[in-house]
């Protein structure tokens, strides 16, 4: 269930490249959360920005005890995310979690986990790859971004020993080209049985590497990115078009709480 908490700012520590790490923690246990889950994040004692943020939850709850700590990865984009990279240490800021449904693909034995972030989108998906990698089955992380100089995103997910397959726009690292390119290339040379695709990052790349899936005959889920005003279903603004179960018609979910994980096949372009 989620509920708002006042979280103490731990660290917000640039990592490289306008990434942050930002480490928030509580004095009391915290609700648990799931892979790809989000939370509704203040930027501090301010009423401008009026409205919380959506952003992923990083970390991923140790197994043995109650969460305590959130981590929240994140790139200076624009003037919110601005803002919040320089919310000092001590600082307490405002969360509402978990929110969402996150990534809970069903799986048969020997099923692998392909993770397809753009940018800043490996954030949703770092706590799949560590939950995975802590079940003893490591995924394939393939990572695409603009230029070797945003490799700060992929790193924590790559030091945990998964495979990672790097793609930017201008060739500084890994193949040079779209990551939806390099996913029909390993789904060519790999073969698409078995495997599970689990993608996070800009629309078009999102609705690219959905096409692939469906070309391959693959399985795929996507989380999706969207503007939040609430994060819980009430003000309807990030709704998304489905076709469900076949049917030609067009209905409308809500991304905060119909996901933001859902199955590429029901998306509506």
């Amino acid at each position: 269930m989620p509920a708002d908490h006042t979280l103490r700012v731990d660290s917000n520590d640039p990592i490289g490249a306008s990434w942050f790490l930002l480490t928030l923690s509580s004095d009391v246990d915290l609700p648990r959360w799931e892979p790809g889950q989000f939370t509704m994040l203040s930027l501090g004692d301010r009423q401008d920005p009026l409205l919380r943020r959506p952003f992923s939850i990083y970390n991923l709850p140790e197994a043995e005890r109650p969460a305590r700590a959130v981590q929240i990865l994140y790139k200076i984009l624009g003037r919110g995310t601005a803002l919040l990279s320089r919310v000092p240490p001590g600082a307490s800021l405002a969360a509402l979690l978990p929110l969402g449904r996150g990534f809970r693909p069903a799986r048969q034995p020997g099923d692998r986990i392909v993770l397809v972030a753009g940018g800043v989108g490996v954030a949703s998906l770092h706590p799949l790859a560590a939950f995975e990698a802590r079940e003893g089955r490591p995924p394939l992380l393939l990572f695409g971004c603009r230029s070797a100089d945003e490799m700060p995103g992929a790193r924590a997910t790559r030091a945990l020993g998964v495979e990672t397959l790097i793609s930017t726009d201008d060739g500084s690292e890994g193949a040079r080209g779209l990551v939806s390119d390099l996913l029909d290339a390993v789904l060519r040379e790999r073969g698409a049985a078995g495997k599970i695709l689990c993608v996070c990052g800009p629309t078009p790349m999102m609705s690219a590497s959905a096409d692939v899936a469906r070309r391959h005959g693959a399985r795929c889920h996507l989380s999706l990115e969207s503007s939040m005003a609430c994060g819980f279903g009430v003000c309807v603004g990030c709704v998304v078009g489905v076709r469900r179960g076949g049917s030609p018609a067009i209905t409308y979910r809500r991304t905060c709480i119909d996901g933001p994980v859902m199955d590429a096949s029901e998306i509506v372009w």
